[in-house]
């Protein structure tokens, strides 16, 4: 079992360790706002015991096992629970959509596949009313340290957020806020309308007034970098791109 931080419950049935390290390992690079404990099954008998067990709002789902096929777990799942299938056979695609999985990916799953899937998830999870912490947060601002003082940034004055090697700088219409953590560190900390545009910037996407293929114009006239997988995660969650 991997424990993380976020509010959701996991289970990654796959029959393979590797597929279950797979999704570990982006689970825990990631998926540490979004889900909390994560647990494994090798097959059909020991993941039903954990449903009996415990209460799981997403399921990451293997589709051949050894000697059975996975989406015949289907029949016990509770109501709203949501299905990622990852499956080196894309033939059962069809049977995936037809129970409304969130995504279908094919393995070996990439790191884009992974930071494209988790809005899908959080966008699912507010349709479940599952309760997912970044979006029903009260927290309005964040808190930056700088000359030994705690500075109050309101999550409205962002304008993007670039990488600067290990520091992030938060641009407001104001000033420039230097800060000793990398995106990947930031990002949990900033609400999910916040969408890693490009390796090097989060951008607001009520901030975003024109886009082409490769880059982003906000709304104060800077020109942002679009990476392919920028713009994918615009397109799942917001219709961008």
């Amino acid at each position: 079992m991997i424990r993380l931080e976020g509010p959701l419950k996991a289970l990654v049935l796959d029959d393979e360790k590797s597929g279950r390290d797979m999704v570990g390992y982006f689970l825990k690079e990631y998926g540490g706002d979004l889900f909390g404990d994560v647990k494994f099954a090798t097959n059909i008998e020991e993941a039903t015991q954990i449903f009996e067990e415990e209460t799981i709002d997403v399921l990451f789902l293997d589709i051949q096992l050894k000697g059975e096929i996975g989406l015949s777990i289907t029949s016990i799942l509770p109501e709203n629970i949501q299905i990622i299938v990852i499956s080196a056979f894309p033939e059962y695609a069809l049977q995936a959509i037809k129970i409304e999985v969130v995504d279908y990916l094919l393995k070996p799953i990439s790191e884009e596949d992974f930071q494209v899937l988790l809005p899908k998830i959080k966008q699912r999870g507010i349709k479940n009313g599952q309760i997912l912490t970044d979006i029903t947060s009260t927290k309005t601002s964040l808190v930056v340290r700088e000359s030994g003082l705690n500075v109050v940034v309101p999550f409205g004055d962002i304008q993007y957020v670039e990488a600067a090697g290990a520091y992030s700088k938060i641009i407001t219409g104001q000033k420039e806020h230097l800060i000793s953590k990398t995106l990947k560190v930031l990002s949990p900390s900033l609400p999910v309308h916040f969408v890693r545009v490009h390796r090097s910037y989060l951008v607001p996407v009520d901030q975003i007034a024109t886009y082409k293929s490769n880059h982003l114009c906000l709304k104060n006239g800077k020109q942002i970098a679009l990476s392919k997988t920028g713009r994918k995660l615009l397109q799942s969650s917001y219709g961008i791109g």
